[in-house]
């Protein structure tokens, strides 16, 4: 560092150049337009002897203009003895009244003949001969000797400075990429986490965490606006991180009102003045509170606050700068989810209409594939699938019986039992299921459940024949459900079995129909979701026999 250029008690030198200058012996000190010197190291009695000099002090203050211009030259104040300012900066600089500069102190072999010197000790009451022993003969120069010093300790004090800068443009670099890399690996963290199989609300409590822990405040909360239904389940929430000085439910009062504020002109801001925004318990939340829209385009989804640092320190440009950059990842995570809740949306009416238009083939199969797919997502549940695996199993129970659209309706709507050339016909429709999904890539995964839903554990089902694991364990879950829906419905040739005796069935074929695994686990089922169902497809298919499917593919069981 320099020392400062403003007025000050003392001229402050870098450690590095004050070490440099006391091992080559030279007496530095601060000097002002006053005259006096002020040591800034150790001097030798002689030395401080001098600067103390009344004579001298006055001399010092006649030749201040001159030092004061000078930059890396020596001016000589008395005979023998030479000030060597050391400038602060390549070029001169104007030294304003009452500034101390720092000099260096030089001495050439005239101070021993010095009439000052000698007087000086006479008005001291010294022996001028002890005193003159006392100095050191060799650190005395000559002319030509101290014009190069003052040269080299110009330049000397140039590099310091020139080093220092470079020292804190380094120190500033490094701050600024420690920060930039707070910040990118919590953008790289919360990208990662960013997936369509990540849900939005897991998504935006782990994102409020982690950026209240990398600004360090106190508390942080992110809050969605109320109003936007394209955020289904996230519309009016909140998520929190650290000690919030109010309950949840005043927080999220707070809010609202502060979303409502900033709704005309959302900017990323710090509030000092709480007390003027007339919201309730607002002044308790802190001092200072840094307020961050999430915004995409001109749409505001909702807010980011917080206040209060951990080190006590006020919130910064750059804490609202991450804040903002995250705000943005945010906003841009919100609006996907909106978009794919859209899509999806979409996808599943698509399905239901889908499903609704086969089930529709026969009055009787109302609701068929709907109730096969909540049992199978249920069974996946017990199971331990996780829930992206569970969600995929219903979509596959929806659309297991697909391939029945190739099957001739008189034989799907014929009433009582099939003959042996129309059951071959319906025990055709898996494989056509499973040729009408092959060519959907995001579908691949659901063909086993559609293809193998019939298969038996013993080997006896349908299509392949395949036999206990092998048969996929999508295929395993549907041929349950499917079995289970068929037992609890009306058929053509009977009437749906009491649900005990169903059970007794199913456990009856555990280890022939069904794997043995997947009976234990349905049998802990909750049922109760199953039969609302039932009586929904009920009430909004009257005027028919309540769900009866009419065929003869499940009547194995």
């Amino acid at each position: 560092m320099t020392f400062v250029q403003n007025p000050s008690p003392t001229p402050v030198l870098s450690d590095r150049l004050r070490e440099r200058l006391v091992s080559l012996g030279i007496a530095i000190a601060a000097v002002g337009s006053d005259g006096r010197l002020m040591p800034l190291d150790d001097m030798s009695p002689i030395e401080r002897l001098i600067i103390k000099a009344p004579a001298f002090i006055a001399t010092v203050r006649r030749h201040w203009s001159q030092i004061s211009q000078c930059s890396g030259e020596a001016v000589r104040v008395w005979p023998g003895v030479w000030l060597v300012p050391m400038p602060t900066a390549r070029r001169r600089r104007v030294v304003t009244k009452n500034q101390l500069m720092a000099v260096a102190m030089l001495f050439d072999h005239d101070l021993l003949d010095s009439e000052h010197l000698h007087l000086l000790c006479d008005q001291q009451e010294l022996d001028l001969k002890a005193t003159l022993a006392r100095i050191d003969r060799d650190s005395l120069m000559t002319r030509s000797e101290v014009d190069r010093m003052a040269k080299s300790l110009g330049w000397m004090k140039q590099d310091s400075v020139e080093l220092d800068r470079r020292v804190f443009e380094l120190q500033t670099m490094s701050q600024q990429l420690a920060e930039s890399y707070e910040e990118l690996s919590l953008m790289y963290k919360l990208s990662s986490n960013m997936m369509v199989n990540q849900t939005p609300v897991n998504f935006l409590d782990e994102a409020c965490t982690e950026l209240q822990q990398v600004v360090g405040l106190r508390w942080l909360s992110l809050q969605i606006v109320d109003q936007e239904l394209g955020l289904g389940e996230l519309a009016g929430s909140i998520f929190e991180a650290g000690d919030s000085p109010v309950s949840t439910e005043a927080l999220k009062r707070i809010g609202v009102e502060l979303i409502e504020q900033i709704r005309a002109d959302p900017k990323t801001q710090v509030l000092d003045k709480l007390d003027e925004r007339k919201i309730e318990n607002l002044t308790t939340l802190g001092d200072h509170l840094l307020i961050v829209p999430l915004v995409r385009g001109e749409k505001l989804f909702g807010m980011i606050f917080g206040a209060e640092k951990l080190d006590n320190s006020h919130i910064s440009s750059i804490d609202s700068k991450l804040c903002s950059s995250l705000a943005s990842t945010m906003s841009i995570f919100l609006q996907n989810a909106m978009l794919f809740e859209d899509m999806q949306g979409m996808f599943m009416g698509t399905l239901h209409a889908l499903t609704s238009s086969i089930d529709a083939k026969d009055s009787y199969t109302h609701g068929h594939s709907e109730r096969v797919a909540q049992v199978s997502r249920a069974l996946a549940d017990a199971v331990g699938l996780d829930a992206h695996t569970c969600d995929r199993i219903y979509i596959a129970g929806l659309l297991h019986d697909v391939g029945k659209i190739g099957v001739p309706e008189s034989v799907l709507c014929k009433p009582g039992r099939l003959t042996v050339a129309e059951f071959e016909l319906i025990k055709q429709h898996p494989e056509i299921g499973a040729r009408i999904l092959k060519d959907i890539q995001q579908m691949n995964d659901l063909i086993p459940g559609v293809l193998y839903h019939h298969e038996r554990w013993d080997g006896n089902g349908y299509p392949h024949r395949l036999a206990g694991e092998s048969i996929d364990l999508f295929g395993r879950i549907l041929g349950l459900a499917d079995a289970f829906d068929a037992m609890s419905t009306n058929r053509t040739y009977r009437r749906a079995l009491k649900h005990q005796d169903v059970i007794d069935e199913i456990v009856r074929c555990s280890g022939t129909q069904f794997d043995p695994t997947l009976v234990d686990l349905f049998l802990k089922l909750d049922f109760e979701p199953f039969f609302d169902l039932v009586l929904t497809h009920q009430a909004s298919h009257k005027g028919h026999d309540p769900i009866s499917t009419g065929s003869l593919e499940s009547d194995s069981s």
